[in-house]
């Protein structure tokens, strides 16, 4: 069998078994936020759960990436290895009960070391490899789905296997576009027309957050630019924001920006922002448009017979209905 024809038909059990695991505490999946610059590809990465490993513990898959994170008791097999979550690029061998990757050693992206190997934490502080030295970061993996009632039906023969999940919840994040493109800005900011913006990860309150590809730039959501009871908005910035702070989250106690978006529950599309033009002309309604990326992937997804169908649902969550047809031949 083909690794992508394994990995479609290991997704697809994942799903089947999905709503028994919710049930025991298990995230059936979640999306990673609070890497470091140097390891930025897995902010805003879902991680899907593929199964478990010999020692009973839950392994994850990042969608669309070989990229991994699971429990490995002594990940150098020496016999007295500490007992630790990772990040790997590596697939772990399910077969084996210490050193899951097979290498001889402890080569990963993070390690979180941890007696409990039922589930990988939360949050918490992660130990991560970044810019050739190893530095603690806080991450947060927030799940993507919830315990709310999972209909599944599995037909298994020969000719195909259907897996149908409905009425599950996830985060906005999960759902937000990849990628933004900005234009209309006024002349004094110019630069910032045809830049894209990608998403990184998202906030502690769940939405989004993008980085321009020029790295100077970024657009999110702040509850509370100052932190002493201004009114939320979406906010162009030249400061990274905090994925942990609940409001002012640049951290500069002031609402200093490029421009701003009030009262509204996405950035996307076009709306009148409110934006600074220069010395001359100060602050000005500016239609700013921020449209939707499609990369080239997207015609691969649909060739893998996924598709997701989305629509907001209020402010802090969307609606999700993921219906997978796998047919799979002679394995």
């Amino acid at each position: 069998m083909s690794s992508t024809l394994r990995d479609r038909v290991s997704l697809v059990v994942a799903a089947a078994i999905a709503g028994s695991q919710l049930a025991h505490g298990q995230p059936y999946s979640f999306i990673v936020t609070g890497a470091c610059d140097d390891k930025e590809h897995l902010d805003g990465k879902t991680f899907v759960k593929m199964g478990n490993t010999l020692g009973g513990s839950p392994w994850y898959k990042a969608t669309g990436a070989e990229q991994y994170v699971y429990y490995d008791r002594d990940c150098e097999a020496s016999g007295d290895g500490t007992a630790r979550w990772l990040f790997d690029k590596d697939r772990p061998n399910t077969t084996r009960a210490t050193d899951l990757d097979g290498d001889g050693k402890c080569d990963y992206y993070a390690r979180f070391d941890s007696v409990g190997k039922s589930e990988p934490p939360e949050s918490g502080t992660w130990t991560m490899h970044c810019n050739d030295k190893w530095v603690e970061k806080f991450l947060v993996f927030m799940e993507t789905t919830s315990t709310t009632a999972t209909s599944t039906t599995v037909t298994a023969g020969t000719t195909g296997v259907t897996t149908t999940l409905a009425a599950t919840t996830a985060p906005k994040a999960a759902v937000a576009p990849k990628l933004l493109a900005l234009s209309g800005a006024c002349d004094y900011k110019s630069n910032l027309n045809g830049l894209t913006f990608e998403l990184q990860g998202t906030t502690a309150e769940g939405e989004p957050y993008y980085k321009s590809n020029d790295m100077k730039y970024y657009i999110y959501h702040d509850a509370d630019c100052d932190g002493s009871g201004s009114a939320p908005r979406w906010v162009l910035d030249g400061d990274r924001p905090s994925a942990l702070a609940a409001s002012d989250l640049d951290g500069d106690h002031k609402c200093d920006n490029f421009a701003r978006l009030d009262d509204a529950k996405s950035p996307v599309g076009p709306a009148t922002w409110r934006m600074y033009c220069g010395s001359q002309l100060g602050w000005q309604d500016v239609k700013l448009t921020l449209s939707e990326v499609n990369k080239t992937s997207t015609s691969a997804k649909t060739a893998d017979s996924m598709m997701v169908l989305s629509s907001a649902a209020g402010h802090g969550s969307v609606w999700v209905a993921i219906a997978a047809t796998i047919f799979v031949g002679t394995m």
